[in-house]
């Protein structure tokens, strides 16, 4: 079996309710990528994710550094840092499925260890982490806020949405605008 898919179906075991939902997705092939991350398969029956030759239908990218500030906050990745190609209806379907899962480190410890133990050490990391990790997590944010908003080396979904929109309206009127330049001509050469 293919690691990356291994990984993918070790997250799912920790989280059975998402494989109800991918189960409902039975027989497509999705992708998921988070670089230096990916992994791509058919859906089973069951809600795993199985190697598979071909295409992927839908794909679902992630922006590495959303994903690990989403990982540290226990949030998903807001939908300006995602990006979907292929069939559009199954790729947000599987992008709202993947958004819940969650590595869930304690877990993978009491195989090791034992609950108790997992759950000291979990408690221990916390304590630990948890200042360093509110604070990777603000400064993170704020690096993207800066990349979108100070040094737009980024740009909003919005704001790329409205600029297509804009294009789309510019090259309607200039088509209209054409049209009746070439009736006002025709018009013209019959009188």
């Amino acid at each position: 079996m293919d690691l990356a898919v291994a990984l993918f179906n070790h997250l799912l075991a920790q989280q059975p309710e998402v494989r109800v939902g991918l189960a409902a997705l039975a027989g497509r092939r999705v992708a998921l990528s988070i670089a230096p991350f990916a992994v791509a398969g058919v859906l089973t029956e069951d809600g795993w994710l199985a190697a598979s030759p071909g295409e992927p239908e839908a794909t679902l990218a992630v922006a590495p550094l959303a994903a690990l500030a989403a990982q540290l906050s226990g949030r998903a990745p807001g939908f300006d840092s995602l990006t979907l190609s292929g069939d559009r209806e199954l790729a947000q379907g599987f992008a709202h499925l993947a958004a819940q899962l969650r590595w869930l480190p304690v877990e993978d410890v009491a195989r090791l260890c034992g609950d108790v133990a997992a759950n000291r050490i979990e408690g221990a990391v916390r304590r630990i982490a948890g200042v360093k990790g509110a604070i990777v997590w603000r400064l993170a944010d704020n690096w993207l806020e800066h990349l979108r908003e100070e040094s737009p080396l980024l740009a909003r979904s919005r704001d790329v949405q409205q600029f297509t929109t804009a294009v789309d309206t510019l090259r309607d009127d200039v088509e209209r605008l054409e049209k009746r330049l070439r009736r006002l001509e025709a018009d013209c050469g019959q009188h």
